[in-house]
């Protein structure tokens, strides 16, 4: 990527509140391979991004005046003008990027570069392929050096959101459903306070954290669960879109 001083000239200019835009897209692709190589992951009685993300997604987005669009194709990213978007959601937990001529990555670049705002969904560490591929994403576009828990939290951990990042309401408490965890966040910020010693399943890259793309910003939350089942938490669906609107 091009650090040069030509992009990091933009360093302190944040873009204005990201929701003057009201189109926000939501995307994953059913076809890359989730854990184990199973290339059917979503179709196999998991948690299908398309009937169970993206519905709660779409509901909480209205309430902030947006429209929602889903794709469930990386090849279909590449055919969009994602300039026309106030910020999107990647909720492909199982898939990895891939390297192919359908490869998202510059496209998703090239957003962020111009001042775009992404939601990038991970898992636990048996979600290694993915999780992989966030890091590999986040520290090629500058977000520092990061590292990921290699425990499985086989349990549920209880944090708090910090108050920087309640911008849609008041709502602190946090539960997190068997999450994997950041223990090195480079540039970023951590969203809540640790469950145990320098574990965070939220964090941000704010506008000017990332240094290939300093009017971009860039968030990543390790656990599914807060969408969907008993620990839903519609406050921080909320938070999170004010997140990426603001900051």
């Amino acid at each position: 990527m091009n650090f040069g001083a030509s992009r990091l000239g933009f360093w302190y200019n944040k873009p204005p509140d990201r929701g003057y835009k009201k189109n926000v897209l939501v995307f994953y692709d059913p076809l890359t391979n989730g854990p184990g190589g199973n290339t059917n992951y979503y179709n196999s009685g998991d948690v299908n991004p398309a009937t169970a993300v993206y519905p709660v997604i779409q509901a909480r987005e209205a309430t902030f005046n947006f429209t929602t669009t889903l794709v469930q194709s990386y090849a279909t990213l590449n055919t969009l003008n994602l300039s026309d978007y106030a910020h999107i959601w990647d909720i492909g937990y199982a898939s990895p990027y891939v390297s192919n001529p359908n490869d998202p990555t510059n496209i998703l670049y090239n957003y962020l570069q111009s001042g775009g705002s992404m939601f990038m969904l991970g898992e636990n560490s048996n979600f290694g392929v993915r999780d992989d591929a966030i890091d590999v994403f986040i520290t090629g576009i500058g977000g520092g050096n990061i590292t990921r828990s290699s425990t499985d939290y086989n349990y549920s951990v209880n944090t708090t959101l910090l108050s920087q990042f309640r911008l849609a309401n008041s709502s602190s408490s946090l539960v997190f459903s068997r999450p994997g965890a950041f223990i090195s966040i480079g540039n970023g910020t951590a969203m809540t306070t640790p469950f145990t010693t320098n574990a965070y399943p939220a964090v941000m890259w704010e506008t000017g954290k990332l240094l290939g793309a300093p009017a971009g910003a860039i968030v990543s939350v390790l656990d599914i669960n807060f969408f969907v089942g008993f620990n839903q938490n519609l406050f921080f669906i909320d938070n999170l879109i004010q997140s990426m609107n603001r900051r």
